[in-house]
């Protein structure tokens, strides 16, 4: 008897394997459909909020993988249009990536990407994207920068949340002893 192939489940399957297997050979970690942020160990998500070239190649990877563009193409050989859209997606995973480590540090409340996959923010990246603009991540009350944050309008806050990067790496580093 043959088996039934649903084409758009071997896509998303083959689409996670393209994604997530330059993770799994770099973090020797497992990761699969429904790994979402709160999900990546303390090392892989230091290294992945860390501005660079290595979190770019991996993050590049990541989405190139997801959206199907093949699992030879790199980011350099994708043409302008799909460059731009893979940068934007990054830039935007980045920041989320950062919102979970600073979540973690006990500086953020919980924030909108944290209810998605890395495969939904990726594949959905528009919704997902508009979710997290209507619900902006919050700083906690007991963080020391509280008094002038809450004195802020929400466009603001962002910049002031976004400010703190930095320190939130290096106290997560020191945190976790990474």
């Amino acid at each position: 008897m043959a088996k039934v192939i649903v084409l758009n489940e071997y896509r998303d399957a083959t689409a996670l394997r393209a994604g997530f297997g330059p993770w799994e050979r770099t973090f020797g970690e497992r990761f699969g459909a429904d790994t979402g942020l709160a999900d990546l160990s303390n090392l892989t998500l230091s290294r992945l909020a860390e501005p660079g070239d290595e979190s770019a190649a991996l993050l590049y990877s990541l989405i190139i993988g997801f959206l199907g563009y093949g699992q030879s193409e790199t980011f350099d050989s994708l043409d302008s249009e799909k460059q731009g859209y893979v940068l934007e997606v990054h830039l935007f995973i980045s920041d989320q990536l950062r919102f979970e480590m600073m979540h973690r540090l006990g500086w953020l409340d919980l924030f909108a990407g944290h209810q998605f996959t890395l495969f939904e923010i990726v594949r959905d990246y528009e919704r997902v994207k508009q979710v997290c603009q209507e619900q902006l991540p919050q700083l906690v009350k007991d963080h020391p920068g509280w008094s002038e944050y809450r004195l802020l309008v929400d466009r603001d806050r962002q910049v002031f949340i976004r400010r703190t990067l930095t320190d939130a790496l290096a106290a997560f580093k020191a945190a976790y002893d990474l």
